[in-house]
């Protein structure tokens, strides 16, 4: 089963890693118990800092404010493996999966050095955010691998 989660609006950071690393990571505000439970009826994994609702089960609640330190934690109470991660296949901002298109959809949409220069872009359906794998993705993907241990 592939793993979603609703990641508490005070952990941004936190929703963003996920998203990098190729969960359905929605931010949203918890204002209920029956938010949650609606949540985890859905399939959801609840992730908070708030102690509200980190005591309901099986909500995951994190006792850290490091970003870093919390994707750690998540990984380990929730029990997530490399081959279950698609790094870099959602987009950051809007959290959609990204499509892969061609390089004469992305011309004249990225810088000419960049399309010169690359043969793969993705973009969001939703926000049409054009990515492209250069130095940025890569340092992204060392720190991931130093965080996790997992080879990326």
């Amino acid at each position: 089963m592939v793993k979603r989660f609703i990641v508490d609006s005070m952990l941004g950071k936190l929703a963003k890693w996920l998203r990098i690393l190729g969960f359905d990571a929605r931010s949203r505000h918890i204002s209920s118990q029956r938010q949650v439970s609606e949540w985890m009826t859905e399939g959801f994994i609840v992730v908070t800092r708030n102690r509200r609702w980190g005591s309901q089960h099986p909500v995951v609640q994190l006792d850290t404010n490091d970003p870093m330190q919390q994707l750690q934690q998540v990984i380990r109470i929730c029990g997530i493996r490399r081959d279950e991660a698609t790094p870099l296949g959602r987009c950051i901002l809007c959290n959609e999966p990204l499509d892969l298109i061609s390089r004469e959809e992305a011309l004249g949409k990225v810088p000419d050095f960049i399309y010169e220069t690359h043969v793969r872009f993705h973009r969001c359906p939703c926000c049409r955010k054009i990515y492209w794998y250069g130095s940025h993705p890569r340092r992204i993907m060392d720190r991931l691998e130093h965080e996790t241990g997992w080879s990326i």
